[in-house]
C-alpha cells in the first residue's frame, strides 16, 4: 500500500495503491481539495479502512510459473517483489484531469458616443413679457392696469425692466370724484430655480390725481419710490413661450400722498396716503426673442 498527498496547480491531491507481491495493481483511489489537509487525510483513512474490510473480496494473485534465468539476464541483478518489510516504491498516480479551459472575459468597451447632435448649452435670452397686474395699496382702493418688461435672461438668473400703468377702481375720495391712476418703472433682478423665481426690485413711479370740485381741476402727480420683493412661478407653454404668475410686495421709501389743497401754505392732512406696505398680483406670458 502506497499514499501519497502532492499539490497539484493551487489544490492538494492525495493518491492511493495497492499491488500484490508481484507489483500487479489491485486498488487504486483519490481524493483532492482546495486546502483542507486534515479533511483529505481523514478521507484516506475511512477508503483505506472500508479496504481492509473487503480485502477477502480482492481477486487473489495468480500464480506465476518460475522463469529460469536467461543467459543474457543473468548480469542483470534481478528486482525482489515488494514485501511489507519492503515497501514498493511510489508509483506515479493516474495523470490529473485537465483543468477546465479559462474563459477569457471579452473587454468591456466604454459606451460609444451617439452620433446624434448634442443641444447646445442654455445661453443667454431676450425676454419680453406682457402681464395683467391687480394693485392693492397702490391707489385708492383697488387697481388693475397691464404691464410690459423687456431683459435678459440667463440659466440661473434674469434681469428686467418693467413698466406698468394702473387705474383706481375706486372713483371717489371723501365722496369727491376723483379719477387716479400711477406708472410706475421697476428694475426687477431675480434668481431662477427650474419653474420658480424669487426677485427682488426697486420701484420709481408717479401718481397721477384728477379731482373734480371742491379740489383743484389740475391734475396733482406725486413721485413715490419703493424697494420690494415678488415671488412666482413659471410654466412652459412651448418652446419659446411660457405662462408666469407673480405676487409683488413693497415698501415706499418716498410715499406719495393726495391733498385737497396741494399749494396750501399750511400743512394739511392728506385724503388719501400709500400705506407701509403695498401688494401687486400679475399673471401674463413671456417669450424668448
Amino acid at each position: 500500500m502506497t499514499a501519497s498527498i502532492e499539490r497539484h496547480r493551487g489544490e492538494l491531491a492525495a493518491s492511493m495503491f495497492l499491488r500484490d507481491g508481484n507489483g500487479r495493481g489491485l486498488w487504486a483511489d483519490g481524493f483532492s481539495s482546495r486546502n483542507d489537509c486534515r479533511r483529505l487525510i481523514a478521507a484516506m483513512a475511512l477508503s483505506i479502512a472500508v479496504l481492509l474490510d473487503d480485502t477477502a473480496e480482492l481477486p487473489a494473485a495468480p500464480a506465476t510459473p518460475a522463469v529460469p534465468a536467461q543467459p543474457a539476464e543473468q548480469g542483470i541483478p534481478r528486482e525482489e517483489p515488494c514485501s511489507p518489510d519492503r515497501p514498493c516504491p511510489p508509483q506515479p498516480g493516474p495523470a490529473p484531469a485537465p483543468a477546465p479551459p479559462v474563459r477569457e472575459t471579452p473587454p468591456v468597451r466604454s459606451p460609444t458616443r451617439s452620433s446624434a447632435p448634442t443641444l447646445p448649452a442654455e445661453r443667454f435670452r431676450w425676454v419680453a413679457g406682457l402681464d395683467a397686474v391687480v394693485g392693492l395699496g397702490l391707489t385708492p382702493g383697488v387697481s388693475v392696469g397691464p404691464a410690459l418688461s423687456i431683459g435678459g435672461r440667463w440659466p440661473a438668473w434674469s434681469v428686467a425692466l418693467e413698466v406698468r400703468g394702473l387705474s383706481s377702481l375706486a372713483g371717489k375720495i371723501e365722496a369727491v370724484d376723483v379719477s387716479v391712476s400711477t406708472v410706475t418703472t421697476d428694475i426687477v433682478l431675480c434668481l431662477d430655480r427650474r419653474l420658480l423665481f424669487a426677485c427682488g426690485l426697486a420701484e420709481l413711479g408717479v401718481l397721477l390725481a384728477a379731482p373734480s370740485v371742491p379740489f383743484d381741476a389740475a391734475s396733482r402727480r406725486n413721485l413715490s419710490a419703493a424697494l420690494g420683493a415678488r415671488a412666482g412661478i413659471e410654466w412652459p407653454l412651448s418652446e419659446n413661450v411660457s405662462g408666469q404668475a407673480h405676487a409683488d410686495v413693497v415698501h415706499p421709501v418716498a410715499a406719495a400722498a393726495i391733498r385737497r389743497h396741494p399749494g396750501a401754505p399750511t400743512p394739511e392732512r392728506p385724503v388719501w396716503s400709500a400705506p407701509a406696505l403695498a401688494a401687486a398680483f400679475g399673471i401674463g406670458l413671456r417669450m424668448n426673442l
